[in-house]
């Protein structure tokens, strides 16, 4: 803290420490901390102090601007801690007073304490004192709109404090020293009315009754003149009183005020409140309502704002809502609550629904903001009662000193009555408790971000974001239906940039609304970067940052560290260990912390276990942490590089332990599972396959999210861990046995982006695990020459790094592709080279897949005879080790040596075998090869129909698991079943489609298949 450091801006700004006057530098860098000495404490989002300083039309560098005038500012006040960084913003942390303003609104607020009790000399003294703080014009020569506002703003303080001192000056007797004073005041503003009537009061007690009639009519005229309106109710009111001869006026009078009372409605209270108000001070029980003799009748306050006019969506959560509100009974108030986060459109929905359901509360509606958004200053209950009892009718004499005598009153004045309550942004349940009314017909509507737990609700709304229809609906009402409907696919991705949020749409609608030359494409690409986003989410007075950041200043420092951290995680989601691991935590204690952020709003939990940020959201905690998407680290906001990167290292740790454990049940034996590492933390343990595959489908949008990340950070001046680039290769081949599972789309950019990271840190050994895990990619998708090119390249690599684990792979990878192309030689030398290495690394699973790799592609080349043994040889050893998918793979292959070989039977009952072993353990790929293979050997028997249904099952499995070369040998054995039964146009169908396929994937099939429709034609 800077004890001894004050402001003044009372004047021309300055600056001290002590007696020491500091520099406080060009009058645009003054203005943007005179932004932030007056917002007391709270911050500013950079949106704010840009709009404050320059308006709708700030400069292209005013972000750099205001970080570099935030240098300028530490350096001035030369400690710590002072100008602190909050969310993009800066917030000021000083020692109070510090402010010339503060000390004069604080003693305006003591000096009418004083009055009020009567201490007249007292407040008089106190107001000279803060009128004494005005040194000039306030903020003088400091630019922008925020500034001219406030400089109004100091200018209304002071002639008010000015009336006031003056008004008691009169009271005390000094109406003649006061005259000079008013004359002045009167003169520089004529259309304050006030002055006028405090000065032809100082008139008449000094006995001057002519002069005040004749200010009078000076007074009246410059007011029609100027504006057009006759002199408000109290000067006329006076003036008569000086033409009726009030004897009153020629003396002293009573105090003016009636020592300071402040009547808050007009008259005395309704029949029956006084007696309510006496009992509940007493402690007495409520009475019940009475009904006077003489009925008066009560007020009936119509407090709710109105509804937006563009309304839009929603329709059956109001229908929803509006029967909740329907009251039934005497039991107790109906209670609906909508909660949700911030910018999502609460307020919007509670005041539409307010406005649908009325008519059914003849007796009125109060309205309050509780504003529980604002950790520093959320509504007091008592002070909201005041307001609810007043809008009633009681006056303020009438009021108890406590909340709980102002709540017993309010149920009494409200039972029995039909009337709707709207609490609007509440806090938490305490807040609203005090606000319920009484037992009858009444409703009540509140809003909150977090969901209140422990209130009698009927209707519990969870409002999330818009669909896609009622965001497009709001924006085209906003913009116009022509211009949506001339960019309708660049709208639906602009609303999609916003994340459906209701409130971040009618930013972005009313941009484009107040510039009509803007495309929604221009606005959209504005939006594309994801650092700039929230700075564009602002128009006007509207703006997401500062909605976000009240929720922020509501969390606790954990909640703020896990927000900011987990932010920065690329991924749409996370799992609760991966989190836990992330903020190097326990998971019991990660997970309190994390349903906490859910609860107020600030988080999301689709499923138990898992979390995710809306997209705006995230963007805002990256913008708190002070890192941008792509950096592993930042600076600013409480979050520090070491921090984010032990958060990138934890996961990364986590993951890749965890991934190995569940590679080692999904290929046992393998050797890659202790090439992979080194593992630095303890995994998750599986009880078997299925729960390993279960892991890996859930895990890996994380883990791919997480590869990417590295891979993009993977800069040489970009300091990291070592081996970090290495490790997140690593994790992706652990995660490469479920590629089924998992989401292998994604594998293939991401593997390319982290062999280019490992090529610029001239890492081979990593480059090397990249390319093979590329080509093994392109391989599955029958991107041949893609694969060709990647496997070679892995196999260069890992012989120059010595990585003889990953070299086997490639090596049977670059056999693969060979033979796909019917370079069968070229195939088997291959498929010989990766099997003397399994040799040499005791990998007796690998041994088996290429000694069978290698029977295929015997098979292929004519030399089935020796395939048959080769598949026999190694059955025994795969079924000791319980491998399934190198069972199903020898039996799939024995099946085709043996029809190759014109042993028919023999190879039908090995494809069964091979079924019966895939299909219970899900290989669903294994088991559409054997059924379309089975399928060509039954046409070869002679079995037709078992046949096509064979190959008709293979081929609708292909298509589902996305398969177009296994979809193109299905349909050609479906074609030739078709033709040899004689359905020649059905089965020249099928050819064509398989010719298609194979000349798209740039298959050597697709000759074979031109053969077969020549047959066809002849």
């Amino acid at each position: 803290m800077t004890a001894g450091v004050r402001f003044e801006l009372l004047g021309p700004m300055r600056a001290y420490r002590g007696d020491e006057r500091l520099g406080t530098g060009t009058p645009q860098q003054q203005a943007m901390l005179a932004v932030l000495l007056l917002r007391s404490g709270h911050g500013a989002g950079l949106g704010e102090l840009i709009d404050a300083l320059w308006g709708e039309e700030p400069p292209h560098a005013a972000v750099t601007t205001l970080r570099t005038y935030a240098w300028r500012w530490r350096k001035v006040l030369a400690e710590p801690g002072v100008l602190v960084s909050v969310g993009d913003g800066y917030r000021l942390v000083l020692q109070k007073p510090c402010l010339d303003v503060q000390e004069a609104e604080e003693l305006a607020a003591r000096a009418a304490v004083e009055r009020g009790a009567g201490r007249r000399e007292a407040a008089a003294k106190l107001l000279r004192e803060a009128l004494g703080l005005w040194q000039g014009e306030p903020l003088a020569a400091l630019p922008g709109p925020y500034a001219e506002r406030q400089r109004s703003r100091l200018e209304e303080l002071r002639l008010r404090l000015l009336e006031d001192r003056l008004e008691l000056d009169i009271e005390a007797g000094g109406e003649a020293a006061a005259v000079p004073d008013l004359r002045l005041l009167t003169s520089e503003h004529p259309l304050r009315e006030r002055p006028v009537a405090l000065l032809m009061r100082a008139l008449c007690r000094t006995g001057r009754q002519a002069d005040a009639l004749n200010l009078f009519r000076t007074a009246r005229q410059g007011l029609i003149s100027e504006i057009g309106l006759e002199p408000g109710p109290e000067l006329v009111s006076l003036h008569q009183r000086i033409l009726s001869g009030d004897q009153e006026l020629a003396g002293a009078e009573d105090g003016g005020r009636r020592g300071g009372a402040v009547v808050l409605s007009g008259g005395l209270a309704p029949a029956g409140v006084a007696a309510a108000a006496a009992a509940v001070a007493e402690g007495g029980p409520e009475p019940e309502p009475q009904s006077p003799s003489e009925p008066e009748a009560p007020p009936v306050p119509a407090q709710t704002p109105s509804a937006p006019g563009d309304f839009t969506g929603r329709a059956a959560l109001v229908r929803r809502l509006a029967e909740a509100l329907t009251p039934a009974g005497d039991s107790g108030p109906a209670v609906a609550l909508i909660s949700g986060m911030g910018g999502v459109g609460k307020t919007a929905l509670a005041l539409h629904t307010a406005d649908r359901v009325r008519d059914r509360f003849p007796d009125g509606q109060l309205y309050a903001d509780l504003r529980g958004t604002d950790a520093h200053d959320p509504c007091d209950p008592g002070h909201v009662l005041v307001g609810f009892l007043a809008a009633l009718g009681v006056t303020a004499e009438a009021l108890p000193a406590d909340v709980e005598g102002r709540a017993a009153l309010f149920r009494s004045m409200t039972a029995g009555r039909r009337m709707l309550v709207v609490l609007d942004n509440a806090r938490d349940a305490a807040q609203v408790r005090p606000l319920l009314p009484g037992p009858g017909q009444c409703a009540v509507l509140v809003t909150s971000r977090p969901r209140l737990a422990g209130l009698p609700a009927r209707h519990q709304a969870d409002l999330d974001v818009f669909e896609l229809p009622e965001a497009l609906e709001l924006f085209g009402r906003v913009i116009g239906r022509d211009r949506l409907d001339a960019e309708p696919d660049t709208a639906r991705e602009l609303v999609a940039t916003c994340g459906f949020l209701p409130l971040a749409v009618r930013i972005v609608a009313a941009r484009l609304a107040a510039r009509p030359s803007w495309t929604v494409a221009l606005l959209t690409a504005r939006l594309a970067d994801e650092r700039r986003r929230l700075n564009e989410l602002r128009v006007g007075d509207l703006a997401i940052a500062p909605v976000f950041e009240l929720g922020y200043r509501q969390l606790s420092a954990e909640q703020a560290r896990a927000f900011r951290v987990l932010a920065c995680l690329d991924g749409p989601g996370i799992g609760l260990t991966s989190a836990a691991a992330a903020l190097g935590a326990d998971g019991f204690h990660v997970e309190e912390v994390l349903e906490s952020l859910v609860d107020v709003a600030m988080l999301e939990s689709p499923t138990p276990g898992r979390y995710r940020f809306h997209d705006l959201l995230r963007d805002f905690g990256r913008q708190c942490a002070g890192a941008d998407t792509g950096a592993d680290a930042g600076a600013g906001g409480g979050a520090d590089r070491a921090e984010l990167a032990g958060a990138l290292d934890g996961l990364l740790d986590h993951l890749l332990a965890t991934a190995c454990a569940a590679f080692r049940h999904a290929v046992p034996g393998d050797p890659v599972a202790g090439a992979l590492g080194p593992l630095r933390a303890e995994p998750l343990s599986f009880a078997g396959l299925e729960p390993a595959r279960t892991w890996a489908l859930t895990e890996s949008e994380t883990a791919l999210a997480l590869a990417a990340q590295i891979a993009v950070c993977a800069r040489p001046d970009h300091p990291a861990r070592p081996g970090r680039l290495r490790a997140a290769i690593d994790l992706l081949i652990a995660l490469s046995p479920f590629h089924q599972d998992t989401r292998y789309g994604q594998l293939a950019p991401t593997g390319l982006l982290l062999a280019e990271a490992a090529a610029r840190h001239s890492d081979r050994k990593a480059e090397g695990r990249a390319r093979f895990l590329c080509g093994t990619i392109a391989l599955k998708d029958t991107r041949l020459a893609e694969a060709e090119t990647e496997a070679r390249l892995a196999v260069l690599a890992c012989r120059e790094a010595g990585d003889t684990v990953v070299l086997r792979q490639a090596l049977n990878d670059l056999g693969l592709v060979a033979q796909f192309l019917r370079r069968f030689d070229e195939a088997v030398a291959c498929f010989d080279e990766a099997i003397a290495l399994a040799r040499e690394l005791d990998h007796r699973s690998g041994e088996y897949a290429t000694t069978v790799n290698a029977a295929l592609a015997r098979v292929r080349s004519g030399r089935a005879h020796e395939a048959v043994p080769a598949c026999e040889a190694v059955l025994p050893g795969l079924r000791e080790m319980d491998d399934r998918h190198g069972i199903c793979y020898a039996l799939y292959v024995l099946g085709l040596a043996l029809h190759a070989t014109g042993r028919y039977e023999e190879a039908i009952a090995r494809y069964g075998e091979c079924l019966a072993v895939a299909g219970p353990a899900g290989i669903r790929q294994r088991v559409a090869h054997a059924r379309y293979r089975m399928a060509d050997t039954l046409r070869a028997v002679g079995r037709h129909a078992e046949a096509q249904e064979q190959a008709e099952a293979a081929l609708s499995l292909c298509r589902d698991l996305g398969s177009d070369r296994d979809s193109g040998h299905a349909l050609v054995v479906l074609g030739r079943t078709l033709a040899e039964r004689g359905r020649a146009e059905e089965a020249r169908s099928r050819l064509l489609s398989a010719s298609a396929l194979f000349a798209k994937l740039g298959l050597p099939d697709v000759a074979d298949v031109e053969e077969l429709l020549a047959g066809l034609s002849a």
